[in-house]
């Protein structure tokens, strides 16, 4: 009975051990450089195309319901009998009006966000926990709408071209969103920490040295917690710089793998693209606010949806007519963002030489995303911010470096 139980204990403890144990990194002779598409991952994309079609649909009949209605005013009305002070009735009708959308949108929040993931094996997190991080994202969503309701409807009643107004106060806004967005907000979400991994993080070091970059900062995050998936990216500007590994991507590559990952993200470091990218924004924001004011102000006469300028009642269409013209220029937004991801991959290939780690990189980003990785025309060019999973693979093969050199990078020596 004695050597039993000192059988069974000596089991536990060696299973703990093991479950506690990080999981053992891939090897390079694990490496696949073709992507084994399965019907899982046509349907998940058939879904994801669909919803995405679905939800901007969905939002303008939310949105054209609310004025339709006459709810909008009614809040409006609500607010005005709260408070008394004008400029503070804007705050409390956009909570109240926040309140409603997010009533309205949640089947399909819920929908896209948690049964889709799941019913795909993509997360294991659990309703509480998604819906708590869903609960901070509104929070956070609610804090920035107030302040941009109030700065709109004072644009409106200070200034007859007000799009003007509006598009050069979002430059600013965009700016220090930029700079705050990885020091403030994300941290709600996640916990992110300098990379852990010493060999690897020397590896890095070395690579960003090759690149051109000096004291680059390297984080990984616990997405793990949220997602089976594997991502990398860099973000913020000036103090707030740096490139994010999710922990997901740190268990699922090779060394090699992740150098390649870290290749693309560096070169959007070298290549400037976070500030090609907010000149875009800044372009396509410009587009924006013309055509919101020139479609909001003839919206407002034939419908009579306003008793003065600055009416928040009226901002509901004010944000269907955002959406429509963002949805409208979608083909150009994902076309400039597939540029500078394509140069980033470039970039990597001519930093690493080493074409079969990142192909394999991008065979394990389809397959673990259960993504299609060759979708239809359409959806490539109306809505996919990255060259399709498929046509990077085979770019990576093909791409013609300096291969025939003995390897020098610490890419390469893996």
């Amino acid at each position: 009975m004695r050597k039993l139980l000192l059988a069974a204990l000596l089991f536990i403890a060696v299973a703990a051990a093991l479950h506690a144990a990080p999981p053992k990194r891939p090897t390079p002779n694990e490496r696949r450089y073709t992507i084994q598409v399965t019907d899982e991952m046509r349907r998940h994309s058939r879904i994801g195309d669909t919803l995405y079609g679905v939800w901007t649909v969905y939002e303008l009949l939310v949105l054209g319901a609310i004025l339709a209605t006459g709810w909008s005013a009614k809040l409006r009305n609500i607010a005005a009998r709260l408070v008394p002070w004008r400029y503070a009735r804007v705050p409390l009708w956009f909570t109240l009006f926040s309140l409603t959308t997010t009533l309205l949108y949640f089947p399909i929040w819920y929908y896209a966000g948690y049964i889709v993931p799941h019913q795909f094996g993509l997360t294991h997190q659990t309703f509480p926990a998604w819906l708590g991080d869903l609960a901070k994202g509104l929070g956070v969503d609610l804090a920035i709408g107030i302040m941009l309701s109030i700065l709109v409807t004072l644009a409106m009643r200070m200034f007859k071209r007000w799009w003007i107004a509006i598009w050069l106060g979002s430059i600013p806004l965009m700016i220090v969103g930029v700079v705050i967005w990885p020091l403030f907000i994300d941290p709600l979400f996640n916990k992110f920490v300098p990379l852990q991994d010493a060999h690897l993080r020397e590896l890095l070091l070395t690579e960003a040295q090759h690149a051109g970059i000096e004291d680059g900062r390297v984080y990984e995050v616990d997405k793990s917690k949220q997602t089976n998936e594997m991502n990398a990216y860099v973000t913020g500007i000036g103090p707030s710089k740096r490139i994010v590994l999710w922990d997901t991507l740190l268990a699922k590559m090779d060394d090699g793998e992740i150098l390649a990952v870290m290749g693309h993200e560096m070169g959007h470091y070298v290549l400037n693209h976070l500030w090609k990218g907010l000149s875009f924004a800044i372009f396509i924001a410009l587009i924006t606010s013309w055509c919101a004011q020139f479609f909001f102000e003839r919206g407002i006469i034939r419908w009579n949806l306003a008793t003065e300028r600055g009416d928040p009642a009226a901002l509901p269409l004010l944000l269907a007519v955002v959406s429509a013209v963002t949805f409208l220029l979608s083909p150009a937004i994902s076309g400039f963002s597939r540029y500078t991801e394509h140069e980033a991959d470039v970039f990597s290939l001519q930093l690493t030489n080493d074409n079969h780690a990142a192909a394999s990189s991008f065979v394990k980003l389809a397959e673990d995303s259960k993504v299609n990785p060759w979708p239809t025309p359409l959806m490539k060019y109306w809505r996919y911010s990255h060259p399709p999973l498929g046509e990077r693979v085979r770019f990576a093969l093909e791409w013609k470096g300096d291969i025939s050199q003995p390897a020098t990078h610490p890419a390469q020596r893996r």
